[in-house]
């Protein structure tokens, strides 16, 4: 069976670290690239330096070629199109399967979520600054290029219709 890289994406607090580690539950290889910034000792919160991210995406390309799994989730808020297509075609020049999943939230949703993560002792809260440019940067996926999701299902829910869509 080929491998299958799922690019996961949405904006923060959408819950793509929860659908991924319910993914990995699974069988999954996860790679996080906001954990792959942590372990390069920058702090989330503060964002990351631009200069840095080729550094970060190189980590992420060789963990997934190391990965011997079925399914690796690449999870990310892989802000653009240029963005998610770069992993498309990523995967298909090392004979990979690929599909974006689209974690749609509204806005409602994703401020109870940051509020509720403020609380939370083991989560990252990005500053004000770093969460206004990464929603002014994000562009959602057409629904044609992406499995949509939605953010306020149960976690049982998206992880049914994704594996049945994979």
């Amino acid at each position: 069976m080929t491998a299958l890289l799922v690019v996961l994406t949405g904006l923060p607090y959408s819950g793509k670290t929860t659908l991924a580690r319910a993914l990995e539950r699974n069988g999954a290889t996860v790679v996080e690239l906001d954990h792959i910034n942590r372990e390069r000792g920058f702090r989330i919160e503060d964002g990351v330096p631009m200069a840095e991210w080729p550094e970060t995406i190189r980590q992420a390309e060789a963990r997934i070629e190391e990965s011997s799994a079925d399914v690796v989730v690449l999870s990310w808020v892989n802000p653009s199109e240029r963005d998610r297509r770069r992993w498309r075609d990523f995967a298909s020049a090392r004979g990979m399967r690929h599909q974006v999943v689209y974690l749609a939230a509204d806005q409602e949703l994703l401020d109870t979520r940051r509020s509720v993560a403020v609380a939370a002792p083991d989560r990252h809260m990005l500053s004000d600054e770093v969460l206004q440019r990464v929603q002014r940067r994000f562009q959602p996926p057409a629904e044609d290029s992406a499995l949509v999701v939605e953010a306020g299902w149960s976690t049982q829910k998206q992880l049914e219709v994704v594996t049945a869509a994979l």
